[in-house]
């Protein structure tokens, strides 16, 4: 009897199966785990800050290499070590010689990095940075070479 409640049961069982079976098989090459995504990695955002610690670390390097060249500057090639040390900056080599500032020049590229670590300082996104900056530039504005000259 092909319409007897135990054939439509069977059927509707084994129909069941196949289809389980079926959307197992189409699932085996499917990765449910988002963490283990075989797909392209996406690549981490930069640092937004990355270019302004970049130019500040270029800034303190030029200043010691300059000052360092020249006599009576020793104070102040110790003090930019230092702030350059605070932004984890490789220290140049002592032995670099290079042509000294005069008086003036000294003055004038002290006042221009100080007011350039003071813009870096109000245009990062960290606040732990502009607070480094901005105590780079104060420390700057600080030296006696500057303080004597207004």
């Amino acid at each position: 009897m092909s319409g007897s409640p135990l054939s439509r049961r069977g059927l509707l069982l084994s129909a069941g199966v196949v289809t389980g079976v079926v959307a197992g098989a189409g699932l085996t090459g499917c990765d449910l785990d988002p963490s283990s995504s075989s797909g392209p990695v996406a690549q981490p955002t930069p640092d937004p800050d990355q270019a302004i610690v970049t130019s500040a670390r270029a800034e303190l390097t030029g200043l010691i290499t300059r000052l360092a060249a020249g006599t009576g500057t020793a104070a102040l090639v110790a003090t930019h070590r230092i702030q350059l040390a605070a932004l984890q900056g490789d220290q140049p080599p002592v032995t670099v010689r290079s042509r000294p500032f005069t008086p003036a020049q000294t003055v004038a590229r002290e006042h221009r990095a100080a007011d350039r670590f003071t813009r870096w300082a109000t245009t990062c996104e960290s606040g732990e940075l502009a607070r480094v900056l901005g105590s780079i530039a104060a420390g700057i504005r600080m030296q006696p070479v500057l303080r004597d000259v207004s």
